[in-house]
């Protein structure tokens, strides 16, 4: 089995059998997170497909600096936020909340649900940090390499998600 920064070094090559090895490896991973930041499955499927695209025509600049997996997160966080300038905010909550089958947070659906409400509710900073810690499995290290922050501004904007977020569980206002 290869790493994923040799799989990286060889679809730089242009090895397509490697492509397929990292895109099966983070696939499901990086859809979870697109579909919950898009609240539409369509469009995450989107965001997948745009982020691997990426890939593809962009693995020879991987520079090495951080993990293969933040890297493809940085990607699709990019392509998340594309898309969401794209779309009206209108156009994506009547879309509804899609059920995540699988994945860090191992809640009961009802509750996987209730949490992720709430966590919508959260600002964007917040939202952003809680799903790359939570769904996406990322380290605050990697989150604030992402978000361009100091890893004290991710344990900070962590530290008021959750409060809020027991605030608005707690209250049953989702």
């Amino acid at each position: 089995m290869y790493s994923d920064h040799e799989l990286l070094t060889a679809v730089a090559e242009g090895c397509k059998s490697s492509f397929a090895e990292l895109y099966e490896r983070h696939k499901t991973r990086i859809y979870r997170f697109a579909l919950s930041r898009m609240r539409d499955s369509e469009l995450a499927s989107d965001c997948l497909q745009e982020t691997f695209l990426t890939v593809w025509k962009d693995a020879a600049s991987f520079a090495g600096e951080s993990a293969v997996s933040t890297w493809l997160f940085g990607i699709a966080l990019n392509k998340v936020r594309e898309a969401r300038r794209k779309h009206h905010k209108a156009e994506l909550s009547s879309s509804g909340l899609q059920p995540l089958t699988e994945g860090v947070y191992d809640a009961p659906n009802d509750d996987r649900l209730a949490v992720l409400s709430a966590v919508r509710t959260l600002p964007e900073e917040q939202q952003e940090v809680v799903l790359l810690a939570y769904y996406a499995g990322l380290h605050y290290k990697e989150i604030a390499k992402l978000q361009q922050v100091a890893v004290g501004t991710v344990k900070s904007r962590m530290f008021l998600a959750k409060r809020a977020l027991m605030a608005v569980l707690q209250e049953g206002k989702i």
